[in-house]
């Protein structure tokens, strides 16, 4: 994975000395919450997007319905006036464009980030006497949930997680029970973090992801063989 090797190289090296402190940051219902006016607006004037292709962007974005159906009883129809289709092969292409502006946000810090769709992760790499403050990367999450709220997007500060990367030499020298604000919320460091898809702990491995697939292959198993005749 390109992410762990960024985390390894930018603060996990033997050379360095240094932790990595990651944010993994949620947004609430992110692609629902993506005004069309202001997509299409970011396709044409920061990706050059005109004419034609603009207007199939549009016209795929724009114009669908929806309603509300519960048991047998549906509401009227009503127009969806924001948001891009999930599961659809654009629809993390088109969010990364609405919140392409995000990097400049992020640029004004000494931090850096990965981003694919809605997942985003903000991390800084510090020596282990210096956790005590987290102050570069707790601004630049204020900042992203300031640009969010500008944005019609909601950072969950509740559902974001944070984790040090670190050998377990260093690990043992830092004091994680300070944790990090993120808007507003006290988040705990934890020992394992879900980075799209996968788990990986604080030494960057990927034990936990293998044992909890294992675990969930197995489940799964044993659910087809009560149901298979003899």
């Amino acid at each position: 994975m390109s992410s762990t090797d960024d985390f390894r190289t930018t603060g996990y090296c033997t050379q360095c000395g240094q932790c990595t402190a990651l944010l993994a940051l949620d947004i609430s219902s992110a692609f629902d919450a993506v005004d069309h006016a202001t997509l299409t607006d970011r396709a044409r004037t920061v990706f050059g997007i005109h004419d034609i292709a603009l207007d199939w962007l549009r016209s795929f974005v724009t114009e669908r319905t929806q309603q509300i159906a519960v048991g047998s009883e549906k509401s009227a129809m009503f127009p969806c006036t924001s948001g891009v289709p999930q599961g659809s092969v654009l629809g993390p292409i088109l969010f990364g464009m609405y919140v392409s502006p995000i990097c400049d946000v992020i640029s004004q810090h000494n931090v850096l980030y990965h981003q694919y769709a809605d997942d985003m992760q903000l991390y800084v790499s510090l020596n282990p006497t210096d956790f005590g403050t987290l102050s570069d990367i707790e601004s630049c999450a204020s900042d992203v949930s300031r640009w969010f709220i500008e944005n019609e997007l909601l950072l969950n500060s509740t559902k974001t997680e944070a984790v040090v990367f670190g050998t377990s030499q260093r690990l043992s020298q830092i004091n994680k029970s300070q944790g990090v604000w993120v808007a507003g919320a006290h988040v705990q460091f934890t020992d394992a973090i879900k980075l799209v898809g996968v788990t990986l702990d604080s030494t960057l491995f990927s034990d936990k992801h293998v044992i909890d697939d294992t675990c969930s292959c197995h489940y799964h198993v044993a659910l087809c063989v009560t149901y298979v005749p003899y």
